[in-house]
């Protein structure tokens, strides 16, 4: 491997349980060794505090330069101090909605902070607490929160005209993390094994906090990268997903025959290039898709012109939807013109975004 796959490999090797320190130890110290390009992927992927909490689980500090060393310990120290806040804001949303009995369950990174699946806290970099609550209980658990010093941000177009997985953020005026509440965890996908319905009748409490079964959360960290976050589009690696998913297996060696649906088979594919751990005896030795991905990381050039092209094929059909409805629909014509220079800066950033 060369290039950005040599440093996707050497950060999965600091991520890895598997990994033999010695020879990651000589890796990383040896002359030549690129920590810019670690730093710069590394908080692409959001990973900078768990690649520093790994090395010290690792005993492997000493490999770090200074100056990077008193950076990463910074940041570390950062997260995991918001981390804390997180967890204790959980704990206060829970109680409010177990108050008026509001149906939940807590997702992702919140259930992550709340199972503990991390030996440290600060591994894992959270943006928004995400809730999911039913259809019908959605609105009252909105209002809810407003009426607990949560206030509800502007709400987007498409909201109105187009369907949505989660109700406007809400932000906090005594807590530090935005909230998003939601009815549903795709927007045009149904999995069965991982419906709303199965999500509430197996969810577990974990220090009187609602979240997901391990299964379930494996299966959506997986699924939320894979088609929420485009990683099945891009056909990429989300390197805080697979860091989630070696965690969990960690705790419980769950039964893993749902991953031949094609998007975790698609995961396990490019994950498994870099961690053993992921890697599945299901999947072909030569596969041409993990061939090409390697391809794209050796020549990065190619993989941005590439992925530049799907980005805009795949704006296609989206476009082709919405200018039918501007043409037929007065009221969305309307909301259009009054909100065209944001609309025209958000479709900018879409189309220039690396």
């Amino acid at each position: 491997m060369g290039n950005l796959a040599s440093t996707y490999q050497h950060i999965a090797d600091i991520l890895s349980f598997e990994t033999s320190n010695l020879k990651l130890e000589k890796e990383l110290m040896h002359p030549s060794f690129d920590w810019d390009a670690i730093v710069v992927e590394g908080s692409r992927h959001l990973v900078l505090p768990a690649l520093y909490c790994r090395l010290q689980a690792k005993n492997l500090l000493h490999v770090l330069p200074k100056d990077l060393k008193t950076y990463l310990n910074e940041i570390t120290s950062l997260n995991r101090t918001r981390n804390e806040a997180i967890l204790s804001q959980v704990n206060s949303i829970a109680q409010l909605l177990n108050k008026h009995k509001i149906v939940h369950v807590f997702l992702k990174g919140a259930a992550l902070l709340t199972l503990g699946c991390f030996k440290d806290n600060a591994e894992r970099m959270i943006g928004d607490i995400d809730i999911l609550v039913p259809d019908e209980q959605l609105d009252d658990a909105y209002q809810i929160l407003i009426n607990n010093h949560y206030e509800s941000t502007e709400q987007p177009l498409g909201h109105k005209y187009f369907g949505h997985r989660h109700l406007p953020r809400l932000i906090p005026t005594h807590h530090i993390a935005a909230v998003e509440l939601h009815n549903k965890l795709f927007l045009a996908y149904n999995f069965a094994p991982l419906s709303c319905s199965s999500i509430f009748s197996k969810k577990r409490q974990q220090a009187k906090i609602n979240i997901p079964s391990i299964k379930h959360l494996l299966m959506h960290n997986i699924l939320s990268f894979q088609i929420n976050d485009n990683g099945a589009l891009y056909k990429s690696i989300s390197f805080r997903a697979a860091f989630d998913t070696i965690s969990l297996l960690r705790i419980n060696a769950t039964d893993l025959n749902w991953n031949l649906n094609k998007y975790f088979t698609n995961y396990f594919k490019i994950t498994g290039v870099f961690f053993k751990a992921l890697k599945t005896n299901r999947l072909k030795t030569f596969d041409y898709s993990k061939s090409f991905y390697l391809f794209k990381l050796k020549y990065s050039q190619f993989y941005k012109i590439w992925n530049k092209c799907i980005t805009l094929i795949s704006l296609i059909p989206i476009l082709f939807r919405r200018m039918l409805l501007f043409l037929s629909n007065k009221s969305y014509r309307k909301a259009i013109i009054n909100d065209k220079k944001r609309i025209y800066v958000h479709f900018k950033s879409i189309i220039t975004k690396n």
